[in-house]
């Protein structure tokens, strides 16, 4: 079986048979790819910690006639800070989750892996790892095609003027409150959670701070519902945590 070298992150991983494991990897060179490492759950195996999410390596990929199998492993990067820190681990799930959930596979797409290792960079080292999350989100959704309108009316193309303006899904975001009528998942948020949205696809680095970055984490989880078509338990989750932990430091 002919074989190539890939960097690739690891997005998700599902046991298979009595041994194996599935994963879904992020890589430079494809794009998107399932593969299959084979033993990777016997101990020891030298696959086993290189296939859990989150992982940053080269990997040897043999084509099948209806698999690719991993067949060698060079870690580059576990991002520790990730696995260490409670929080900071939500995030990293949260966001590789969108990511296995959004892009296409088989579709190369180095600008997305390149922009998924420093978002994870971002949520290992930065001082509000919700912060880097939302921002992170948002690049994705600026690289995928899926970024709605946020800074003007989907309908009317007026700009924000509402104090709780209304956001819909199956609209692609803002609309005012006379345009809104039609959308029946409309909800309200907040204006400055649209203009922070707004402007964050075009920072390079996540900002030191996002005034509600909380409320907009949680009103971004409808969005991804709607892109994505799937649960997404993970980023339940980090919305959970995100407003139980503003919650307790305003109790």
């Amino acid at each position: 079986m002919p074989e190539q070298a890939v960097h690739a992150i690891v997005l998700r991983r599902k046991d298979q048979g009595e041994s194996d494991r599935r994963v879904t990897l992020l890589t430079e060179e494809l794009g998107k790819i399932d593969a299959v490492a084979k033993g990777a759950r016997k101990v020891p195996s030298r696959l086993s910690s290189v296939t859990e999410p989150l992982s940053l390596a080269v990997l040897n990929l043999a084509e099948g006639k209806r698999n690719r199998f991993v067949t060698q492993a060079q870690p580059l990067r576990s991002f520790p800070g990730l696995r260490t820190d409670f929080e900071r681990l939500s995030c990293g799930l949260a966001l590789v989750e969108l990511y296995a959930a959004v892009l296409p596979f088989e579709e190369p797409m180095p600008e997305a892996f390149e922009r998924l290792t420093a978002s994870l960079r971002a949520v290992e080292t930065h001082e509000k790892p919700i912060v880097a999350l939302l921002w992170s989100e948002v690049q994705l959704l600026a690289i995928s095609g899926f970024m709605p309108h946020f800074h003007q009316c989907v309908v009317t193309e007026q700009p924000v003027a509402e104090a709780e303006p209304y956001v819909s899904p199956s609209a692609g975001g803002y609309v005012t409150d006379g345009a809104a009528g039609p959308y029946f998942d409309k909800f309200r948020t907040r204006v400055e959670v649209l203009y922070a949205l707004a402007r964050l696809p075009d920072l390079e680095a996540a900002p030191a701070n996002i005034r509600q970055a909380e409320r907009a984490l949680a009103d971004l989880l409808p969005f991804w519902r709607a892109i994505a078509e799937a649960p997404l338990p993970a980023n339940e989750a980090a919305v959970r945590e995100a407003r139980h932990r503003a919650s307790t430091a305003l109790a």
